[in-house]
């Protein structure tokens, strides 16, 4: 358990530096992705509930996760996944239609997809605090980066569009 804590720890510092260093970036993006991947490979208990099912359900996370980011990919042609920089222009086709985050919703469903695969209890519950800190990172984002840029733009934007969920 206490690796789990460790894990979420550096998670939230992982952002801290991706805001502070911009040259980190980009191997902040990386450990973004990736860390709470392989927090299901730290000895913990599992749910012991209909596994195959939650197999199931981990399986279709993953895919609907990968089929925003692959969306996301085909109709921006950008880098997928780059934390706290600033986009040239404001996206509103394709899946930025329906969620102003497309990309952070899924990466928040791969990363609830494999610990579903692998039904691990201290790496679901600890999940949902790097989920929080994915929202949080979202929110600074939209203050810090893209009100100041685009403006009115971005707030009628805001009004049509939900952050993870469809309006």
């Amino acid at each position: 358990m206490e690796l789990q804590i460790a894990c979420v720890a550096l998670f939230a510092l992982n952002l801290i530096l991706v805001w502070k260093v911009p040259a980190h970036r980009t191997i902040g993006s990386l450990i973004f992705l990736i860390l709470p991947l392989v927090t299901v490979f730290i000895p913990q208990p599992h749910f012991e509930l209909d596994y195959y099912w939650w197999r199931v359900a981990g399986a279709g996370l993953i895919a609907a996760g990968l089929g925003l980011m692959v969306w996301v990919k085909l109709t921006t042609g950008r880098t997928i996944l780059e934390l706290g920089s600033t986009p040239a222009e404001l996206a509103i086709k394709g899946p930025y239609e329906f969620f102003r985050h497309p990309v952070y919703l899924g990466v928040v469903f791969i990363q609830v997809g494999w610990w579903w695969l692998f039904a691990a209890v201290y790496s679901f519950y600890f999940g949902m605090f790097m989920a929080a800190l994915i929202w949080l990172q979202g929110y600074l984002e939209e203050k810090l980066i893209m009100l100041p840029k685009f403006g009115d733009q971005f707030r009628d934007y805001q009004k049509s569009t939900g952050m993870f969920w469809v309006k």
